[in-house]
This record gives C-alpha cells, structure tokens and sequence, in this order.
C-alpha cells in the first residue's frame, strides 16, 4: 500500500579479512524500526561498494553480473515480502514476522509463502545437475559462506559423468530418485569394477557425491527415498600406498646436471618448490613475488583459503639464483599439472631414479600386487607427501607440519605420511641417542 514505507540497505558481516566471501545482511528500516536478516548473498569486501549498494565491476570479480541480479532480486523479493504482509495486516509489521516472511520470499525465489506452490519434479539428473550449477555460480556455498572450490567442482563433475555413463548402460531412461536401493548399489559397483575398472577409491568417491546429492534433494523435499542410507550403501575407501622422495633421492634430483636439457631443468626445479614447500600443485605454481617475504614464502592457499608460512630452503633459494631476473619471483616458470605429471618422470628417469618399487592396489575390488620403476610412480603429488614425510623424518612437529599441509587431525596426517615400522624405531633410537649424548656432556653419571 501507498502509505507504507520502507528502506533496504545491504551490510557486510565482516570487513577486516578484505578477501574473504563475507555474507551481506539486509536492513529494513521502517515506522522508527528495522528488521535485520541475511539476504542469502556473499561477497569479498573488497569488490562491495557500500555507497553504490553494489558490487564493483572490475575485471577480477569474475561472477559480478551474477552477485548484481542477486541483489536485485533480493531488494525485490522484500519489497514483495513487505507489501503481502501490510496488505494482510493493514498496518507496519512486527520486525520479526517481516523477517520471516523476507527469508521465505529470498528462499523461494519471491514466491509467496501462503500462495499454493506449483510442485516441481526433478528427476535425478536434473537434481545434480541444478546442484553442480549452484556450486558454480555460488548460489551453494560452504557453511562459512565461502564458495566451494575449483577442485571439488572438478571432482563434482567427475562423480556425475560416471554416473551418466552407468544410467547410459543400463537404464536408456532418466533416473528417478526411488532408483537408488541397494539393487542399484550392487549392480553399480559390479559395472564400476567389472566393465569400467574404477578403483575403489575412485567408485567410494562416485557413492560419497551420490549420497551428498541425495541428502540436499531429501531436506529440499524433492523425495522420500531412504533405501540409500543402509549401512550396506557404503563408500569404500582403500588405503593407498603412495610413494614419496627421501632426503638423498631429493639431493639426487637437485644435483643432476640437466644443462644440456632445459627444459628438464625447469621442470626439475619447479618440482623440487613443491618438495620444499609443502604446497598444493594450485599453490606452488602461483607464488607471486609479493609472497615472498625475507626467508619465508606467506600465501593464502586456494583449497582451503588458509594462510601459511614456509621458511625458504637452501635448494630453493640456489634454485631462485637460476632464476632472479629471468621471472617476477625468480622461481621456474609454471606448467600445467599434466605436462608436469608426464615430464616429471623423464626428470626421475635421467636422474636415475629407477630402483623397482613394489606396491599394492586396490583395481575392481579386489588387490593387486604392482612392481614399477620408482620414476614410473612420481606424480606432483608426490612432492607435497614428500615434504611432509621428509619433515616427520627430521622431527619437525606434527602441529607444525600439518599448520602447513592442511591436514586437520593427526590420525589423517599420519595416513598421508609414508614412514614404515622400522622407519620409526630408527627414529626413536636416533632421540634416545641424541638424549644420552647431552646427558654424557652435561657429565651427569648415567646408569643404562
């Protein structure tokens, strides 16, 4: 109605961290009152333009036509919410029935909450792939309210496209949500191992974002299934024996002679950041000069947006000795994953790197026993287990390694860690070693 007015003004959360998504609270203010809400939308600080009340188009924020017509929407959406209630009421609403009447305007997309709602049906399919393209453009961000990153989207769609190719299979028709029963886990998992050769990390992997997608459609109330959450619905997980570089095979790399190749070279030396620094492959290739501070390389991580510090080590700066002048940060210049991946092992290879390493797989459910020369083996993942194995081995804390790697608990470091039983006592009696030598030197009497 005419008579009754309102304003909206939109409020970061939080504007200290200037890079971190930070959700946008709405203000309504009215009658000498104001109700006060989330409106859903999440952005950097930096990108907010407070007096504009929009997000500023520059080049580097990549989904800023996107953030605008969600505001948009969302200043609209309240207003809709705004007039259904004063018309019902005749009169200002108490703030917090205006709220609850704005979130549900916002979660349905300005669908009024009392209008009889037409039923949508999805299919499966249809489900996952609205999921993905929320994931994308933000729509569904983490619990923090920051944006799902490259790499579970990429592991999204990976889940997905196995997925559609079993549904091609088998089926020839949409999946329905009902589908998916312990009949379809079974004979999934017998197509994944027997037709498609997955391993059971990889199929343990397909089952998690199954079960993921599921569970979002269930609280949507899309569906009623509940035969997927038998305990007999399960992602299987296999531990993976991975291998990593020691200290001396890490020598061994950074003193080959790789002149005459220089292309080698390079990728020799971009190899051996990541197996000193500890860092994400997305990580290492990104070091800009700005993040390297004195003796120390400072970035914010892309995976999990943590901040991290790392001395610079002796090799890495003989490696920025290669380099100063010839790139911005005096570090090899980046490659792809997949040319790094196939190059790294002509590296290994020419640097001798080819004692046989037996390992065993998990391949369609069932072990296999492996025997391949170690440089057949390197992968640039390779370099961040190295690192962290190498570091345990020095006896670098494990709060201090994993402040680096990521890990969250040290039952999960110490998975990802390669040390074997002997390894260990080696350690432990090299410490008993080490005490005894400073007891004998103190001149304090000992009795062993």
């Amino acid at each position: 109605m005419a008579g009754f007015k309102f304003t909206v003004k939109f409020v970061l959360q939080q504007t200290k961290d200037k890079s971190k998504p930070t959700p946008l609270r709405c203000f309504v203010r009215y009658n000498n009152t104001r109700s006060v809400f989330s409106s859903g939308v999440s952005i950097e600080p930096k990108y907010w333009n407070a007096e504009k009340q929009e997000p500023r188009l520059t080049a580097s924020l990549q989904n800023a036509d996107d953030l605008l017509k969600d505001i948009k929407n969302v200043k609209k959406w309240i207003g809709l919410a705004f007039d259904v209630i004063t018309k019902e009421k005749k009169e200002y609403p108490d703030p917090d029935k205006l709220k609850e009447y704005c979130l549900l305007f916002i979660k349905n997309d300005g669908i009024d909450p009392n209008a009889e709602k037409p039923k949508t049906k999805f299919t499966l399919f249809e489900y996952i792939e609205l999921l993905i393209s929320n994931t994308k453009n933000g729509k569904r961000v983490l619990g923090t309210g920051e944006r799902f990153s490259p790499g579970t989207i990429k592991a999204y769609g990976s889940a997905f496209g196995i997925l559609k190719k079993y549904q091609q299979f088998k089926y020839k028709r949409p999946l329905e949500f009902e589908d998916i029963d312990l009949e379809f886990y079974e004979d999934f998992k017998d197509w994944s191992y027997n037709i498609e050769g997955l391993s059971n990390n990889y199929f343990g992997a397909v089952i998690k974002f199954l079960k993921l997608c599921l569970n979002e459609a269930k609280e949507s109330e899309l569906h009623k299934n509940e035969k997927y959450n038998s305990k007999n619905f399960v992602k299987v997980k296999s531990d993976v024996e991975n291998i990593y570089l020691n200290q001396t095979q890490l020598e061994l790399l950074a003193n080959h002679d790789f002149s005459k190749n220089p292309k080698l070279e390079r990728v020799r030396d971009l190899f051996l950041v990541g197996c000193y620094t500890g860092l994400r492959f997305s990580d290492f290739i990104n070091i800009q000069p700005k993040n390297i501070q004195g003796n120390f390389i400072e970035i914010k991580t892309i995976k999990t947006g943590q901040t991290v510090a790392i001395p610079i080590h002796s090799i890495i700066r003989d490696i920025m000795k290669r380099y100063e002048g010839k790139t911005p940060n005096s570090l090899p210049p980046a490659i792809s994953n997949v040319k790094l991946n196939a190059y790294i092992k002509d590296v290994a290879e020419d640097a001798g790197l080819k004692e046989v390493i037996t390992l065993e797989k998990a391949i369609a459910g069932k072990k296999v026993i492996v025997n391949k020369p170690l440089f057949e083996l390197i992968t640039t993942h390779c370099a961040r287990r190295s690192f962290a194995s190498n570091m345990f081995h020095l006896g670098v804390p494990t709060s201090i390694i994993m402040a680096v790697t990521g890990h969250r608990t040290e039952a999960a470091f110490n998975l990802y860690i390669k040390v074997t039983p002997k390894e260990k006592a080696e350690m432990m009696l090299a410490i008993w070693n080490r005490n005894n030598m400073q007891i004998a030197n103190s001149g304090i009497a000992v009795t062993v």
